[in-house]
C-alpha cells in the first residue's frame, strides 16, 4: 500500500517564524511565560498541533511498519516488537521514518521543529531519532524512570528535546508519561541508566516526594516535549484501550559528535560516506532538518 502524504508544514515549508501562514504562526508561537515555565519545570504541553486525519493517517502507518510493511524498501532502525509478542508486550520500534514516507514527515515536521527551537534557542532542529510506541491495555508494563539525554551521549551537549505526539487520547489509568517537575535543573543522572525498562511496578521516582509527579493526560493530535535532563517514566496501562503516541527525538544544529557512547543513530551514521568527525556538528541524511533558520 502506498503511503499517504500529510498536508500540514512539512520539511518543504521551513521557514523562520513569524512564518507568512498565520495559522501556522498561531499554533507554533509560544508566549514568554510558556517558555520561562519550560525553564522552571522542564516539559511544556502543547495544544493540538495534528489533525484528527492527520492522526489517523500516521498510526495506520506506524502499525504497518509495526507489522513488518515497509513502503521504502527499508527495515526501521531497531525492532523491540514483532506481532508474535503476547498480547501485553509494549511495543517499540526505533527510526520507523526509514520505512514510510509519512512518519517521516511527522517527526520532521516543521511544527515540531519550531516549537523545539524556540523552547532551547535554537537556530535549527534536526531528528536524531524516533520511536513509535503502543502501550496495551489491561496491563501493559512500566517504563521506569529515565532522562533521554543519558543515553544520547554521542551528542556533545543537552540541547535536546523530546516531541511526544499523543496518537490516542490518554487518560490516568493508560499508563501515561509521567514528568518529575524541575528535575532537569539537577544535571545528569548516568548511574540511574535502567537496566529494566518494563515491569509490573513503577519503582518511587529518584527524589521521592521532592519533585512533583506530573502525569501527561492529553487528547490525540497534542504534542507533550520535554527537556533531554528531565527524568520521566510511566506506569501500567490498566484500562481497556491501547495508548499510541510517536515520539520525535530531536536536537539543536549546533551541537556536535562525542565519540564517547554508541548508539543506533551513530552506529548508522558511520556507514555513510560523509560522517561528522568528532567535535563536527552532525550533518547529513541520518540527521534530517526539522526546522532552520534562514542564512
Amino acid at each position: 500500500m502506498e503511503s499517504p502524504t500529510l498536508t500540514a508544514p512539512l520539511l518543504s515549508d521551513l521557514a523562520p517564524l513569524p512564518r507568512g501562514d498565520a495559522g501556522f504562526r498561531a499554533r507554533v508561537r509560544l508566549r514568554e511565560e510558556e517558555l520561562a515555565a519550560f525553564d522552571r519545570t522542564g516539559y511544556h504541553i502543547h495544544e493540538e498541533l495534528f489533525s484528527p486525519s492527520e492522526v489517523a493517517t500516521i498510526r495506520e502507518a506506524c502499525e504497518r511498519v509495526a507489522h513488518g510493511h515497509y513502503a521504502t524498501g527499508k527495515p526501521p532502525g531497531w525492532r523491540a516488537w514483532e506481532p508474535s509478542y503476547g498480547p501485553q508486550a509494549v511495543c517499540k520500534i526505533d527510526n520507523s521514518w526509514h520505512s514510510d514516507d509519512t512518519i517521516r514527515a511527522a517527526v520532521t515536521d516543521a511544527r515540531l521543529g519550531a516549537i523545539a527551537a524556540q523552547l532551547i534557542g535554537a537556530n535549527g532542529i534536526r531528528l536524531w531519532h524516533d520511536q513509535y510506541l503502543r502501550k496495551p491495555g489491561n496491563g501493559g508494563g512500566i517504563v521506569t524512570w529515565h532522562q533521554d539525554w543519558m543515553f544520547w551521549q554521542a551528542i556533545d551537549r543537552c540541547r535536546t528535546v523530546t516531541c511526544w505526539i499523543a496518537l490516542s487520547d490518554v487518560t490516568v489509568d493508560m499508563g501515561p508519561m509521567v514528568f518529575l517537575k524541575g528535575s532537569h535543573l539537577l544535571g545528569l543522572h548516568q548511574h540511574m541508566q535502567p537496566k529494566d525498562w518494563t515491569g509490573d511496578n513503577l519503582p518511587p521516582p529518584p527524589y521521592g516526594e521532592d519533585l512533583p509527579q506530573v502525569p501527561v493526560v492529553v487528547k490525540a493530535g497534542q504534542v507533550s516535549f520535554h527537556h533531554g535532563n528531565t527524568l520521566h517514566a510511566s506506569d501500567c496501562n490498566v484500562s481497556a484501550h491501547d495508548r499510541y503516541s510517536l515520539v520525535s527525538h530531536v536536537f539543536a544544529e549546533d551541537c556536535t559528535y562525542r565519540p564517547i557512547q554508541d548508539h543506533m543513530c551513530t552506529n548508522a551514521m558511520k556507514e555513510l560516506p560523509d560522517c561528522p568527525l568528532p567535535g563536527e556538528r552532525f550533518h547529513g541524511p541520518q540527521f534530517p532538518w526539522s526546522w532552520k533558520a534562514p542564512i
